[in-house]
């Protein structure tokens, strides 16, 4: 399977939270699962570093690495299926990381309501 992770999912996993990352573990330890973090999260999380909303590690793409997630960038694809989500959250790199996982087939790990009402329909990928 396919996994994308939300950016607090992602924080939690590389901190180890336990109480917030249980529902995930078994997929995120399982080694026949492909788990992608998005250079999305990366710049959601440089911004709110840089604003003191946040701690990170400083090299957090190694630190990524090292747990054996893989980095997807953005491509133009992911724009285009950003045009057509419908306006349910306002949060612009919520509705990337949605966008990415519909354009290429991932289940979006995320805790949070609002992106999770885009998964809703029953269409695939679907979102945990």
């Amino acid at each position: 399977m396919k996994y994308l992770l939300d950016t607090c999912v992602l924080l939690w996993a590389l901190s180890d939270n336990k109480d917030k990352i249980g529902p995930y573990i078994d997929i995120l330890t399982n080694e026949h699962n492909y788990v992608a973090v998005s250079v999305v999260s990366y710049w959601e999380i440089a911004i709110k570093k840089s604003l003191g909303k946040l701690e990170s590690p400083s090299n957090l793409i190694s630190v990524v690495e090292e747990t054996g997630f893989s980095w997807i960038n953005l491509d133009i694809k992911h724009i285009q299926e950003l045009e057509k989500l419908p306006p349910i959250h306002s949060d612009p790199f919520d509705r990337l990381l949605v966008a990415q996982a519909k354009s290429d087939g991932f289940t979006l790990l995320t805790p949070d309501q609002h992106i999770l009402r885009y998964f809703k329909t029953g269409e695939s990928p679907n979102a945990l």
